[in-house]
Parts: structure tokens; C-alpha cells; sequence
């Protein structure tokens, strides 16, 4: 019988319920385990995943936001995080008004960059928004050519407290 290893990582989309990844081919991952030492691993000791490792997003995605969720009031500062694979890890994110005005904006860099899934946290500060009132966060890559133009975007519509 073939051995494998799995590892076990948070999905915070499903509500917290461990999500499986195999780790590789049955023959690969068993031969990489037996010479595995707390010496020669990348991984932190209490871990046996990279700090970069996500869980793949379904449907073709490459970026989403797991938090705060669209049932969710927000005020300023708002915590924003997710999984992206973006170019460079370049994650950018905008509070937006009901009539798109932005409001706010945060830059951050994900664990992993394009092809490889990351996590990425924004604290985006803004103002305007008028209690109960609809917006919108808006996440999204950007073009590496330039630096600024939106590439892969993920939004959720929110209302303000």
C-alpha cells in the first residue's frame, strides 16, 4: 500500500472545518517525509506547512475576500483578508460608496505570489460613509507592466454602521 501524507490547513470560507491538501505524489511525499529533520525543514516547527501554502480557490478565481463577510456592517478602520494569486502578491483594497465613490484604500503583499495561491490582511481606513448606507469592498491584483491597472478583483457589497 502506497503511503501519502496530508496536511491539514484552516479554511476560513467554510466556516472554519479543516480543508485537506495532498502533499505531493504517494512516492515523492514518502521519501521527502522519511528525510525530513527540524534541521533541513522549511517549515517552522509548528507547522508542517510553508507560511505561503492556501488553499486553491474553486471556480478559476484568483482572488477573493474571506472577511468580512456581506452580512457584516463595517466601520473605518476595516479588517479585509482573503487568498489571492496575484502578480508580485500585490493585493490592493477599496471601500467604495453605493455610487462607487472611493472612500479608502489599502495596499498589501500576499504569502505567495502568481501562480501560487496566498493570504493577504488589509486594514483599510476610510471616511465618508454615511451609517446605514450600501457600499462595497473591492479587492484586486494589479497589472505588473504598470503597476496600477486592476487585473483579477473580488467585491463584496456591505453596509455601513
Amino acid at each position: 500500500m502506497a503511503q501519502y501524507r496530508e496536511d491539514a490547513v484552516e479554511d476560513e470560507v467554510g466556516g472554519g472545518q479543516p480543508v485537506v491538501l495532498d502533499s505531493g505524489s504517494p512516492s515523492a511525499t514518502a521519501s521527502s517525509s522519511a528525510k525530513a529533520s527540524p534541521s533541513t525543514s522549511a517549515a517552522p516547527a509548528s507547522s508542517s506547512l510553508p507560511a505561503t501554502a492556501a488553499t486553491p480557490i474553486p471556480g478559476s478565481l484568483k482572488i477573493i475576500i474571506d472577511s468580512p463577510d456581506a452580512s457584516t456592517a463595517i466601520s473605518s478602520p476595516v479588517e479585509v483578508s482573503g487568498t489571492a494569486s496575484v502578480d508580485k502578491g500585490t493585493v490592493v483594497g477599496v471601500v467604495l460608496d453605493a455610487a462607487g465613490n472611493e472612500l479608502g484604500r489599502a495596499t498589501a503583499t500576499a504569502s505567495a505570489t502568481k501562480p501560487d495561491y496566498g493570504h493577504y490582511d488589509l486594514t483599510i481606513s476610510f471616511s465618508g460613509a454615511a451609517s446605514g448606507t450600501k457600499g462595497q469592498i473591492k479587492v484586486f491584483g494589479v497589472s505588473p507592466r504598470d503597476g496600477t491597472t486592476p487585473t483579477s478583483y473580488y467585491f463584496i457589497s456591505v453596509r455601513f454602521s
